[in-house]
């Protein structure tokens, strides 16, 4: 038989790879210390819990629309047209099975066999895999994202480029003057936008997270914003994520789900409505806070690890550092690979990221696993030194 080239193209998610690998380790009875997940390790909060068990309750059980019911596409139009200071309606909203669903239904419906698309590194693992899948072709900057890379690129022939802030996996939140000349660029060109703002209510400086579109409004007109609860609300597992879109690009993106997942899940969709509807609030805050003093606190001890250089991230719940040892030679898949088996700490190799030499750290992790991962980490790393 013969398979899908586009499919047989693609690799494996290599944090998915990882976390199961230590997962399963775990349940072999070895002491293992995961700084490797991209979710809280929160608990939903009970009144967005106690929502979906309402539904369950009242027989909300059945198929709703593809796209999502009314009343949370309703309260997701409403909240970023506030956020944003744009206006956006229910029919500009579609609601997924996850962000990462959104994301690649957007890609199907944008792309056409070869076209180019930038992807700044490091990116999100899971960017370049799905601009594979709809036929075609990323394309990674020379440098750091800039002005320049983008008008090199769309001069290239991109069509498109994705935007990720707070990224995953550096927890990088751009300036004010950086977002200016990122958008300043794009709207040069005609390149569509798809901005990841899964992590945009998890930062920790005061000015917050800019958004191109705080530059351009024009460009609302090919930009996508991707986001959900997952990440603000501990909901990783309630699979519920959602895109802002023109109509067409909305429309497009649903006919695709509707021919392959249909509608998320309707219990999910009741629980994510009382998200956005600010029910949780409070515990929103709680976990806020939490993160932000675990990120302080990982800082601080990895300020301590010889063989290590990192920048202080400042949202997300990622550190990525760069590894000292043998920098010319190193191998991140090997070193992580030897790092879970021989110290028994599951972190994620920047290779997979697009950035060799460097390991992303997840913080979101009780204090002590943290403290008890980087000591593991920093005995680990001073054996290799000193071999």
């Amino acid at each position: 038989m013969d398979y899908s080239r586009s499919a047989m193209s693609l690799t494996p998610s290599v944090t998915l790879q990882l976390s199961a690998k230590a997962r399963e380790l775990s349940r072999a009875g070895r002491d293992i210390i995961s700084l490797s997940a991209g979710q809280p390790d929160f608990s939903t909060p009970i009144p967005i819990a106690e929502a979906g068990i309402d539904a369950i309750r009242e027989g909300k059980t059945g198929y709703t629309a593809s796209t999502g019911i009314p009343e949370l596409k309703e309260a997701i139009a409403e909240q970023y047209s506030r956020r944003r200071n744009l206006h956006w309606l229910p029919s500009n909203v579609l609601v997924g099975c996850g962000a990462k669903h959104n994301l690649a239904n957007l890609v199907r419906a944008a792309i056409n066999p070869g076209d180019k698309v930038l992807l700044p590194r490091p990116f999100w693992v899971s960017y370049p895999e799905m601009v594979k899948a709809s036929g075609g072709i990323p394309i990674f900057p020379e440098e750091c994202l800039n002005g320049s890379e983008i008008r090199k690129a769309a001069g290239e022939g991109a069509v498109g480029v994705f935007l990720n802030f707070p990224s995953n996996p550096t927890g990088f939140v751009p300036s004010i003057s950086f977002m200016r000349e990122i958008a300043d660029a794009i709207a040069e060109t005609d390149m569509w936008i798809i901005s990841d703002d899964i992590y945009e209510d998890l930062a920790y400086i005061d000015s917050g997270v800019p958004h191109i579109l705080d530059f351009h409004p024009f460009l609302q007109e090919r930009t996508a914003v991707v986001s959900g609860v997952s990440k603000t609300y501990a909901m990783t597992g309630w699979r519920i994520g959602y895109s802002l879109a023109c109509s067409e690009w909305t429309r497009l993106a649903g006919f695709l789900q509707a021919h392959s997942t249909s509608n998320p899940c309707s219990i999910s969709q009741w629980a994510a409505l009382a998200a956005v509807e600010g029910k949780a609030t409070r515990e929103k805050e709680e976990m806020h806070r939490s993160f932000h003093m675990r990120r302080d606190l990982i800082c601080e001890l990895l300020a301590g690890v010889d063989g290590l250089e990192f920048k202080k991230p400042d949202g997300a719940f990622y550190v990525f550092p760069r590894l000292l040892t043998d920098p010319q030679n190193v191998n991140t898949n090997r070193f992580c690979s030897e790092l879970l088996f021989d110290a028994g700490v599951a972190v994620i190799p920047g290779s997979a990221f697009g950035a060799e030499g460097y390991i992303r750290i997840s913080f979101a992790a009780s204090a002590d696993d943290i403290r008890r991962g980087i000591h593991r980490l920093r005995e680990f790393l001073h054996r290799r030194l000193n071999t």
